[in-house]
């Protein structure tokens, strides 16, 4: 009885001296994750992207072939909630949708307090549980300026960020970038 007691003492206070590595994190979607894996995959696919870009309503379309995708999605990186510090900062709401005999899904997140950055991120899930589309609304602001941003990115084919600034002294500014994502014509092919 006496080597027992000993024993469970010495288990209890071993456990309670020994640091223990508790990794926490929230259950959101991360973002950032499937971004990089999205950046992994477009690299070894070689794509291009046919890029419009819209300032103020003036437009400028070109097509490129080498894109550092890391800072093409940018936005996306910076829209991302899975964090610690976002834990039960959010109200999820998921939707099911049964028509047509395909079973999709969106995850919403929206924002309880309106001083978060990220205010919505929504995940459009297919029937086989791929992500297709991401959406998200940021918004933040200074003393200088109002900034709101709507991200799209539609899985390996398109993306979408438009930003609108609203700046005390200069006034009001509209940027868009769309990119249309295809394969790069084989430039090896005769």
């Amino acid at each position: 009885m006496k080597k027992l007691l000993i024993a469970i003492l010495a288990t209890v206070l071993f456990n309670s001296c020994t640091e223990k590595n508790v990794s926490v994190s929230n259950n959101y979607f991360d973002l950032s994750k499937y971004m990089n894996s999205e950046i992994r995959r477009l690299s070894d696919s070689h794509v291009s992207v046919l890029k419009v870009a819209r300032i103020n309503g003036e437009k400028e379309e070109n097509r490129f072939i080498n894109i550092d995708w890391k800072r093409e999605f940018d936005s996306f990186f910076s829209a991302d909630i899975h964090g610690n510090s976002f834990t039960d900062k959010y109200i999820i709401d998921t939707i099911k949708n049964l028509s047509d005999s395909l079973s999709t899904i969106i995850i919403r997140y929206i924002a309880k307090d309106e001083e978060l950055k990220t205010r919505v991120l929504e995940i459009h899930f297919n029937s086989k549980n791929e992500v297709e589309q991401i959406k998200a609304e940021l918004y933040s602001k200074n003393f200088i300026a109002n900034l709101s941003e709507s991200l799209i990115y539609q899985s390996g084919k398109y993306y979408s960020i438009s930003n609108n600034e609203d700046s005390r002294w200069f006034g009001s500014d509209e940027f868009i970038i769309e990119g249309k994502i295809s394969k790069s014509p084989d430039i090896n092919k005769k």
